[in-house]
């Protein structure tokens, strides 16, 4: 079985990430934890059930649809509710991530490539 997921970087950390693999980074959501009420910090990988927009997650003219060799319900554990709407976050260590991913560069924002550059000049 599989997971379906999605992580939006800039283009050189996706293309870093499509060769090494992910790096855990430290996330701060600007929610409260129920149990201490403190503000909700983790460390991980940020993956969605859908592309996300910048509006939404980390800011990235890239995004990577990332393929897992996982049970459905392996990343409930890293399950980060209220911080987006209409889609399931994980932050789930990067250990658990790497060994069973496959990685592909979805999508990228063409405003940032050279071509564009050079055939649109500067907004």
């Amino acid at each position: 079985m599989t997971i379906l997921a999605y992580h939006r970087t800039t283009i050189g950390i996706a293309r870093e990430i499509a060769k090494h693999g992910f790096s855990d980074a430290k996330w701060n959501f600007g929610v409260h934890d129920v149990v201490t009420g403190e503000d909700l910090k983790v460390v991980g990988v940020w993956l969605a059930d859908r592309p996300l927009s910048e509006d939404e997650g980390p800011a990235g003219d890239a995004v990577l649809e990332v393929t897992l060799d996982l049970p459905p319900d392996a990343l409930e554990p890293f399950e980060i509710d209220g911080v987006v709407a209409n889609a399931c976050l994980w932050v789930p260590p990067a250990a658990l991530i790497n060994p069973r991913a496959q990685v592909r560069i979805l999508e990228v924002d063409p405003r940032t490539s050279w071509w564009y550059e050079a055939h649109n000049g500067e907004e």
